[in-house]
């Protein structure tokens, strides 16, 4: 009774929280930015393929060209990757750089900027920006890609799946974060060395602290030693197993 009574007000402050959120957006222009130091918000164009539609405005438009050809070019890998498909479209804006995307109001700074520099979802919709590297800018996409598809893979696509997947899946953080880096980019030369350096210093024993600490680097070592060891299935095996268990452990087991 207890628990019953628990989910309901769970659902209860979930849905006030939506409620409110759906209400303040629909306050709000989409473009339209919080201090106008030009006027390329003011007129939004897209790029429609086979998997997504792609928004773009006046300056950043040429990444948005890029962006289309980049995000189709990896969809059918990333979906391989987490053997996950969803029907409809996903959706990105592309800035051209990051000083724009803090003068956008689509959504918060904080749904923007993040200490581990990891590419932000909200539903569907996945925000990059062009910062003059191509390699970066593939990195948000494929990143973005793999976090919107492992939201709907592990919580559910509807306001019930979310509520009850929520209540009982409770992942590390280095779970998530670890796969959606993995997925934009598998390894490199930058993150190996990271990784022997803080393992030179000695200062971690275990994998959980290191974890704490570096939950994107650990977590993307974890599945990178995962794919090499066991293979690229074992991947989408240990997501699946998780999601019906409900447990990281479980599904190691």
């Amino acid at each position: 009774m207890i628990k019953r009574l628990y989910l309901l007000c769970l659902m209860g402050v979930v849905l006030f929280s939506v409620g409110a959120l759906a209400q303040s957006s629909n306050q709000v222009k989409f473009g339209k930015n919080r201090v106008q130091y030009h006027k390329d918000f003011d007129e939004w164009s897209q790029y429609e393929s086979d998997n997504f539609f792609v928004y773009y405005y006046g300056k950043s438009r040429n990444a948005a060209h890029k962006v289309v050809q980049m995000a189709e070019y990896d969809f059918d890998e990333i979906q391989a990757l987490l053997e996950h498909r969803m029907n409809e479209k996903l959706q990105i804006i592309v800035y051209a750089d990051a000083t724009d995307v803090k003068q956008s109001n689509i959504g918060s700074e904080d749904l923007f900027v993040s200490s581990n520099n990891q590419t932000k979802v909200s539903g569907t919709t996945i925000f990059v920006y062009f910062d003059g590297n191509h390699q970066h800018l593939r990195e948000q996409v494929r990143e973005g890609i793999a976090a919107v598809y492992l939201n709907t893979m592990l919580f559910g696509a509807n306001i019930q799946e979310i509520v009850q997947n929520a209540v009982m899946l409770n992942l590390p953080n280095w779970f998530k974060e670890g796969l959606v880096a993995y997925a934009g980019q598998t390894w490199n030369v930058e993150r190996d060395n990271e990784l022997r350096n803080i393992l030179l210093s000695r200062r971690y024993k275990k994998f959980e602290r290191f974890a704490d600490d570096f939950p994107r680097l650990a977590g993307q070592s974890m599945w990178y030693f995962i794919s090499e060891k066991y293979g690229r299935p074992a991947v989408s095996n240990l997501l699946y197993l998780t999601r019906i268990n409900r447990s990281v452990e479980s599904g190691f087991l």
